[in-house]
This record gives structure tokens, sequence and C-alpha cells, in this order.
């Protein structure tokens, strides 16, 4: 299968359930933990105006499968490699949200030949244990209900085991991310070798991905911009009123040519 869809195009290659829209350069969306694709649904028409988007379901989210006992930022970005494999795109862009980032940067720092700019949302370099007490908090379904998504997540989970799934996804994503045994787990020297053009994109008050992290990154990594985002935790709005700067943004950044970035 090839050549370009149009929005809301979907199918399965390789491992990953995906959704393409769009001509252009590639852009490779990687959606945060516990949700799926449609995470992006409020950028893609906007994003497909000027690249060939590409959007799937981590493994173990929405309608890709497990691949293992486990989920590992790892084997995340393997499945990722092995889709652009497919498609035949020996290099993308790359914007990841969250778990999405995690993998991004992962990608990034082992196959930088693969990654053209890169966009971080909501992600820091590693995990440690007061970071991760904001993403164990999320695994809590109670967390969920409490915001009004937890039917969201029963239907876009439905195929990881029926309507309970979407409870064992969310705590496989804490589990990734745990500081003992992740390989989400960067420092600033790795950081400081790669030269891509990126964008670090966070709320002031993350508790998750924490400003000081983030701004560590900014002042090692030698070609980083920063946008912090006022007033914002790890929900920053970014799929209601912020959707569409969110987008200008991170497509300026893209369209930037690297000297100027």
């Amino acid at each position: 299968m090839g050549g370009h869809y149009a929005i809301g195009s979907e199918t399965d290659m390789a491992t990953l359930h995906y959704t393409e829209a769009g001509q252009g350069d590639p852009l490779l969306l990687l959606h945060s933990g516990g949700m799926s694709g449609a995470e992006w649904t409020p950028q893609v028409a906007l994003f497909a105006r000027q690249f060939r988007v590409i959007i799937p379901d981590h493994l173990g989210h929405g309608r890709s499968p497990m691949v293992a006992e486990t989920l590992t930022i790892a084997d995340l970005g393997r499945a990722a490699l092995e889709l652009l494999d497919e498609l035949g795109l020996p290099q993308t862009s790359l914007v990841g949200s969250s778990l999405g980032g995690a993998v991004a940067l992962w990608l990034t720092v082992h196959h930088p030949d693969r990654v053209n700019k890169l966009v971080l949302y909501r992600v820091g370099y590693r995990k440690d244990a007061a970071s991760h007490a904001g993403t164990r908090s999320m695994a809590d379904p109670a967390y969920w209900r409490g915001v009004g998504m937890h039917r969201w997540l029963s239907d876009i989970h439905q195929p990881q085991g029926g309507p309970d799934a979407w409870q064992t996804v969310i705590r496989r994503v804490s589990e990734a991310l745990d500081p003992e045994t992740t390989d989400h787990a960067h420092d600033l020297e790795t950081l400081r070798r790669i030269d891509q053009p990126t964008l670090l994109i966070v709320g002031d008050r993350d508790p998750v991905a924490p400003l000081e992290q983030i701004l560590e990154m900014f002042r090692i990594m030698p070609n980083a911009g920063l946008w912090v985002m006022p007033c914002a935790t790890h929900v920053t709005a970014s799929n209601t009123w912020r959707a569409e700067s969110f987008a200008v943004e991170v497509t300026r950044f893209l369209q930037r040519r690297k000297q100027q970035s």
C-alpha cells in the first residue's frame, strides 16, 4: 500500500495501526501514554496543509497490538521505525507528546539519521521519583473518571481486550516510565550531541515534565528553541482553545531553515 491518503484514511502496516493525511514532507505524530492517535485530531487538518502526516497508535494502545509482556520506550521506538521502513520513509520530522515525546527522543538518540526535526512536547529527558509520581497518579483509573474521560478511553482501547482494557493500558505506561527500569534515561552529554533543530514545549507548572528539567535541555541542546505555556500543568489545552496556536507554532518551527531554527 503506498501513496498519499485523505484525512480520515486509516490502515494497518507493519505492527502499528495508523492514519494518514496530507502531502509534503513527512511528519510523524506520536501520542501520549494512555491515549491513541486520536489525541492529534484537533491538529491533523492544520498540519496536513503542509505535511504528509502519519499518526500511529503506539503498541498496546488503540488498535495496535502489544508485542511483549511489558511496554518499553525502546519497543515503541522500534515499532515506529518499522512503520517508517514499510512506508519507505528514510527520514521524518517527529512531534511527540509526553510518552510519545520519550519515544521521539529515543529515536533521535539511537537513530539520528532518521530524524529531520524534533518537537518534544510535555516531556523531559529522564524520569526521577518526583516526576514519576505525577505519571503514577495518571495510572489511577479514578483520575480519568474524575476528569470525565474514562468512557472515551474505554472506547478507544476496546481492541486491547474489552471495555476495561484501558485500565491495563494506563498501568503499562506508568511501568514503562518507572525510573528504576525505564529506557527513558538520558544524560546531558547525550543531549549535547543532538544537533537536529528541536522545539521544546512545556507548561510552566507541569509536575510530569518539570520546567527546571526542560530548561536544562534548552541550555545544553545546541539547536533548541523553547515554548513555555503559561498557567499550564501537564494538561495544556492543546486539544481545545490552544489547538490552533499549537499547530501554527509547530508548523512555523518545522518550516524554518536549519540555520534559523
